[in-house]
């Protein structure tokens, strides 16, 4: 198949906010980017010691991905807002292997 694109975006949270910042992403985030045209998935990476997150998410064409860039932001930001953090890098890249063997946590 082809190659997906992933937006990859950093941020430094406050460790103690990180379980009920994933919960408030998880109701009021996830559903409106599951509307976006060419949403494929994502991960939410948490590092709670050092008080680190990331977010994956992972789009089926470039053009797709480029297309919720002022969307995309207004997630940031609300996620950030949801763990008292901050973004700190936001980046793309290409993706040649996307897969999990291991059902959702």
């Amino acid at each position: 198949g082809g190659v997906m694109f992933a937006r990859v975006s950093q941020f430094d949270v406050r460790s103690e906010r990180i379980q009920e910042g994933y919960r408030e992403i998880e109701e009021h985030v996830m559903p409106a980017l599951e509307m976006q045209n060419g949403y494929s998935g994502g991960l939410l990476l948490a590092n709670s010691q050092h008080g680190k997150m990331l977010a994956v998410t992972l789009w089926e064409s470039e053009q797709e991905m480029h297309a919720t860039d002022e969307a995309a932001r207004w997630f940031r930001l609300f996620g950030a807002e949801a763990t008292e953090g901050t973004v700190t890098d936001v980046e793309t890249y290409e993706v040649y292997i996307a897969r999990l063997d291991h059902p959702e946590p």
